[in-house]
């Protein structure tokens, strides 16, 4: 019954709207909790005005790449300013987005103002999941997408996950088809795959069928490309966690799950061969670049960098993923071992290479680097990659080292196939909170 997502989609949300930000503890924040929920209206037409022209302005194509959020987020961005005006949902997430983006670029993170719109953009938004017909629509699904950039820029949380790709999940499973319906979906999609493809590894409540799976990651813009065929790998990943972890729990006979897991990571690593080769060489062959305005040109061709840069660390750290599953189901096999030192570096390489990007488009390297100091048993390889973490949370002020160091210890032992990460979630926000309350994570809004 596919109406019956709908109230998880709901409770999903919801969940993110009461517990998502230790700001709401504050007493200056107080008035965001007394926010009703009155039914969806329409805003403004100067108000709709004055939001497309600052959205425009972070993602017009000149617009410097580390600031860039179309650069970092995908192109479905490009069609959101036509979509303002007619679903609240949609144009409360870009508020948000628009507003935590400018005080990210003037060095403050999670600001109250910011905040306060985050709460709004949230109850919005659980209204708009109640209502059926507003629950399936592109633009619902596009506000649950920017809300997740947005809360990136938004600083330090205490809940484990966000509810929002949770939520995507299920708003899709109450749909007829799971996969996209329009162009602007099959965009909208390239983007949200990952996000609720990467959750999917670690919460068990992102539950979907190999079919599903299948309509949501593959697309028809890059099913012929590496990373596109890499991404279809990992989806598998959820699956094999659950088998692995079963099997060596009743110490059963693992050799035809490893020999399973062994043919994917093999895979993995042809793909992530060519993914260098394509990065190191600049290869923009599969792009058609004269019929770009040659105006725009100068545009495109740092994009292209950037994207095959990326692509190469997402790709590294898919198979590292597969490389962790690997050393639980063949302890001290040198080969895997040997491959972790090798990809570990090569993150470290790209996170050295990466400052350029700061802070927006080199965003994926805080999971690449948390893989890789999974994967590696290298003392002075994982101490480099602690450097890097440090370095990088604070970008975006994600929380504090100890506590962000524990947690990727939890998700290292939920991928070599130990204790699930969701049954460690209560005891890691029960810290994380205990931490923020010693050391509040800053507000710069004064």
């Amino acid at each position: 019954n596919n109406s019956s997502s709908l109230p998880k989609a709901r409770s999903a949300i919801s969940a993110s709207t009461g517990n998502e930000f230790w700001v709401l503890k504050s007493s200056r924040a107080a008035n965001i909790s007394s926010l009703s929920r009155s039914p969806p209206r329409a805003c403004l037409s100067t108000e709709i005005s004055s939001l497309i022209t600052r959205f425009g302005q972070i993602i017009k194509p000149s617009t410097d790449p580390r600031y860039n959020v179309w650069w970092s987020f995908g192109p479905f961005l490009e069609d959101v300013p036509r979509r303002l005006g007619t679903n609240e949902a949609l144009d409360r997430a870009i508020d948000v987005l628009t507003t935590s983006h400018n005080d990210v670029c003037n060095g403050r993170v999670g600001t109250v103002g910011a905040l306060a719109k985050y709460s709004h953009a949230l109850r919005t938004l659980s209204v708009y999941v109640e209502d059926p017909r507003h629950a399936q629509d592109s633009n619902t699904l596009c506000a649950v997408m920017v809300l997740l950039i947005a809360q990136m820029f938004l600083g330090g949380s205490s809940q484990i996950w966000s509810g929002h790709t949770e939520g995507a999940a299920q708003i899709l499973r109450a749909r007829r088809s799971f996969g996209p319906r329009d162009e602007f979906e099959k965009k909208l999609f390239m983007s949200l795959r990952g996000s609720v493809l990467f959750e999917g590894l670690f919460n068990d409540r992102i539950c979907l069928s190999d079919n599903e799976w299948n309509d949501l990651v593959r697309s028809d813009a890059d099913q012929n490309t590496p990373e596109g065929r890499i991404l279809l790998l990992l989806t598998q990943g959820p699956s094999i966690i659950g088998r692995g972890r079963a099997i060596l729990e009743c110490s059963t006979d693992s050799t035809s799950l490893r020999d399973e897991v062994w043919t994917i990571y093999q895979t993995c690593k042809t793909e992530l061969s060519e993914l260098k080769r394509r990065w190191i060489e600049s290869d923009f062959a599969s792009f058609d670049l004269t019929s770009i305005p040659q105006h725009k040109v100068s545009y495109v061709s740092p994009f292209l960098a950037s994207h095959y840069e990326r692509t190469y660390g997402i790709g590294l750290m898919v198979t590292l993923v597969f490389n962790c599953m690997l050393s639980a189901l063949s302890p001290m096999d040198a080969v895997v071992e040997f491959d972790a030192t090798y990809m570990s570096e090569e993150v470290l390489i790209l996170a050295e290479r990466g400052h350029q990007y700061r802070p927006m488009a080199s965003g994926y390297l805080l999971l690449c680097a948390s893989v890789a100091w999974i994967a590696t048993t290298n003392r002075a390889l994982k101490e480099k990659l602690m450097l890097i973490l440090s370095d990088y949370r604070g970008d975006f002020q994600v929380r504090e080292m100890t506590f962000m160091m524990k947690e990727i210890g939890w998700v290292g032992e939920h991928l070599r196939l130990g204790r699930s990460y969701r049954s460690n979630a209560a005891s890691v926000r029960r810290q994380i909170r205990a931490e923020e309350d010693v050391y509040p994570s800053p507000s710069h809004d004064r």
